[in-house]
C-alpha cells in the first residue's frame, strides 16, 4: 500500500504536446508543399526546391532576428551592462594615477563648481525647490526652474546654467568627459553598489552617498553629430539640419565597432547618524575628510545577436547549397538537351 502511494505521487510529463506540435507543423506547412512539388517534378527535385524555398525564408527570417532580435526569435548571450574595471580611493588633495588610461584626464579635474555654490549664486531663483537635500551636479543637471531677467520671469534648465556659467555642461573642464544627470546614471551607479559591495570596500549601499556620474566614449549621440540638429526645430514637419541627419544616420547604421565607453561614479563615506524612534530616516551626511571612491565601469555590449548571427549563417549556407545544387541540375539537363542524337550504326 505504502508503494503504491509512493508511485501515484509520480508525475511523469514527457511534454508530449510540445513535441506533436511542431512534429504536426513540420508536417502539415513543409511536407504538404513537398507533396505537391514532388507530384509535379519528383520526388528528388522536389525535394530540392522545397528545401531552398524553405532555406531562403528562414535566411530572411534569421536576418531580421539579427538585425533586431525579438522576443519570439532566439535571444541568448549576455545584456548590455556595465562591468566594473578598477576601483579608485583618492584622498583628498592626493593625485592618483589610475590604471585606465582614459581615466587620467578625469583624475585632473580639480575646479568643478560646487552644488553648494550654484545654490548660493542662484538664490534669487527656485532652483533650491526643484532639486533633493544635499544635491549633486548630476541632480541640478535635468532640472527646470524660473529665473528673473531684467526683471522678466524666465524658464531656465540646469544644462544651460552649467554650461553658460559655469563650464561644465560643454566639457570645457571634463578633459572630454561629460556630467550625466542623476535620472540617466541609475543603471551605472547599481553596478557601482554591486562592486563596492564585492570588493569590501563597504559593508552596504548605506554606508555611502553617491555623488556625480562621468562618462567618456561611446558611440557619439545626435547633438555631438549634429549639434544645430536639437532643438525647437524637431517639432517642425522638416527638422533642422536634414542633411547632417541622415548622415549621421547613415554612419549609425554601418558602424561595426562600438567605441569604448566608459563612466566613473564617484561615490564619499558618510557619517553614522542614529535614526530616532518615529522619525524619518536622516539625510545622508558626506564625511568631508573621507576619500573620494570612483568605481570605473565599461559598457560591455553583450552578444544577445550572437545565436540569431549563427541561425541566419546556417540558413543562408543551406539555401546557397541548395541553389547550387538546382543550378548544377540545370545546366546537366541544358547540356543534355544540347547533345546531337547519335544514328544507329554510326
Amino acid at each position: 500500500m505504502q508503494f503504491a502511494t509512493v508511485i501515484a505521487g509520480l508525475s511523469w510529463d514527457p511534454a508530449i504536446r510540445g513535441i506533436l506540435s511542431v512534429a504536426v507543423g513540420v508536417v502539415v506547412l513543409l511536407g504538404s508543399v513537398y507533396l505537391l512539388l514532388a507530384t509535379n517534378t519528383g520526388a528528388r527535385l522536389g525535394f530540392q526546391l522545397a528545401a531552398a524555398g524553405l532555406f531562403g525564408w528562414l535566411t530572411i527570417l534569421t536576418l531580421m532576428w539579427w538585425v533586431q532580435p525579438p522576443g519570439i526569435g532566439p535571444r541568448g548571450g549576455n545584456e548590455p551592462h556595465w562591468k566594473p574595471v578598477e576601483i579608485i580611493i583618492a584622498k583628498p588633495g592626493e593625485t592618483v594615477t589610475p590604471k585606465t588610461a582614459a581615466v587620467e584626464s578625469l583624475m585632473r579635474v580639480r575646479d568643478l563648481p560646487t552644488p553648494s555654490q550654484i545654490l548660493a549664486d542662484q538664490a534669487g531663483t527656485d532652483l533650491a525647490a526643484q532639486l533633493p537635500k544635499n544635491p549633486t551636479l548630476g541632480d541640478i543637471l535635468n532640472v527646470s526652474f524660473t529665473a528673473t531677467v531684467n526683471g522678466t520671469p524666465q524658464t531656465m534648465t540646469g544644462k544651460k546654467l552649467l554650461q553658460d556659467q559655469y563650464g561644465v555642461a560643454a566639457d570645457q573642464k571634463l578633459n572630454g568627459w561629460k556630467l550625466v544627470s542623476t535620472a540617466d546614471a541609475g543603471e551605472a551607479q547599481t553596478a557601482a553598489d554591486a562592486a563596492l559591495v564585492a570588493q569590501n570596500v563597504f559593508k552596504d549601499a548605506t554606508a555611502y552617498k553617491k555623488l556625480d556620474v562621468f562618462e567618456y566614449g561611446g558611440n557619439p549621440t545626435l547633438e555631438d553629430d549634429c549639434p544645430n540638429a536639437v532643438g525647437e526645430g524637431e517639432k517642425n514637419l522638416v527638422p533642422k539640419d536634414a542633411l547632417c541627419r541622415f548622415w549621421a544616420r547613415i554612419k549609425k547604421t554601418f558602424r561595426l565597432w562600438h567605441p569604448p565607453h566608459y563612466e566613473v561614479v564617484q561615490v564619499q563615506q558618510v557619517i553614522p547618524q542614529e535614526a530616532r524612534p518615529g522619525e524619518p530616516p536622516p539625510t545622508p551626511k558626506v564625511d568631508p575628510d573621507a576619500p573620494v571612491i570612483s568605481v570605473v565601469l565599461i559598457r560591455d555590449q553583450g552578444n544577445v545577436r550572437l545565436k540569431p548571427a549563427m541561425f541566419f549563417l546556417i540558413s543562408a549556407s543551406l539555401f546557397a547549397f541548395f541553389c547550387l545544387l538546382l543550378h548544377f541540375r540545370d545546366k546537366i539537363a541544358w547540356s543534355n538537351r544540347n547533345q546531337k542524337p547519335v544514328k544507329a550504326g554510326a
